[in-house]
């Protein structure tokens, strides 16, 4: 049974002492920043000063950390197209320096102008059949069927065999069975020289003909120009001839640039 004195007890235990002096502390909190708003407005303001400077602080810092990773990914963009700039320009040098050499390679030893048309081989051996090139010039570049197409140095290389606007087709003298006049040796022996593909000829001479591996090939160029050399002689005793075998100086696998003589 609850009585009057158990309730007091009650209401006693909930209002401690310190709780109590928390209730009057905040009762005097209270009561004071109403006196200081309505008697002193200022000290309000001046109090809140400091904490208003520290909220614009961080809102000027976040402001400037924002713009400081803005700028850089901005440096960084920049950065990327300045170095996709620097590998094309790479790769552009690359292109020059090959040109530049391989057209020193078809020029050889001259200082004069070649004359003729500088001819781009679009395409080659192995893609192109039977010892053909097709060059990036035609009628439009002056070229015509039956001119001679030289390669490094002069080389002897085929002649052109249809033309269009702007490409044109050259047939190697090395094409299966073509047949090219030629001389053999330093003493220019004369001879028929077979295309063996790829470059390559072969040609047979009378088996008492003293050919040795190494000695030079010609076709007739400005002159006779030698465009291999022999690397194999096949003589048989029971045939009266010897077979030639001839490497050329210059491989149609690797032609980059012809000239066209006109």
């Amino acid at each position: 049974m609850k009585t009057p004195f158990s309730r007091t007890r009650r209401r006693a235990g909930l209002l401690s002492p310190g709780s109590g002096v928390a209730i009057i502390a905040a009762l005097a909190v209270v009561v004071l920043f109403f006196i200081l708003r309505i008697f002193f407005p200022g000290a309000i303001a001046g109090i809140a000063r400091p904490f208003w400077g520290t909220g614009a602080m961080l809102t000027d810092a976040s402001a400037g950390a924002s713009a400081f990773f803005g700028d850089k990914a901005q440096i960084v963009r920049e950065r990327d197209a300045r170095a996709r700039e620097v590998v094309a320009l790479q790769a552009e040098n690359a292109a020059l320096l090959a040109r530049t050499k391989d057209l020193e390679r078809l020029l050889g030893g001259r200082v004069e102008p070649v004359p003729g048309t500088l001819a781009g081989v679009l395409i080659r051996p192995p893609v192109s059949p039977y010892d053909t090139l097709v060059l990036d010039q035609g009628t439009r570049g002056g070229v015509a069927v039956g001119q001679q197409v030289l390669g490094p140095g002069g080389l002897p290389l085929g002649t052109i065999e249809s033309v269009a606007e702007d490409t044109a087709r050259a047939l190697l003298y090395s094409a299966p069975g073509r047949m090219t006049q030629g001389w053999l040796g330093e003493k220019r022996i004369p001879v028929s020289l077979e295309g063996a593909s790829a470059g390559a000829f072969r040609t047979s001479v009378p088996r008492e003909s003293v050919v040795a591996v190494g000695e030079p090939v010609y076709l007739p160029g400005p002159g006779a120009v030698p465009i291999g050399t022999v690397v194999r002689v096949d003589a048989d005793p029971s045939t009266p001839r010897a077979v030639i075998h001839v490497r050329p100086f210059s491989s149609p696998f690797s032609l980059t640039w012809v000239t066209v003589s006109p």
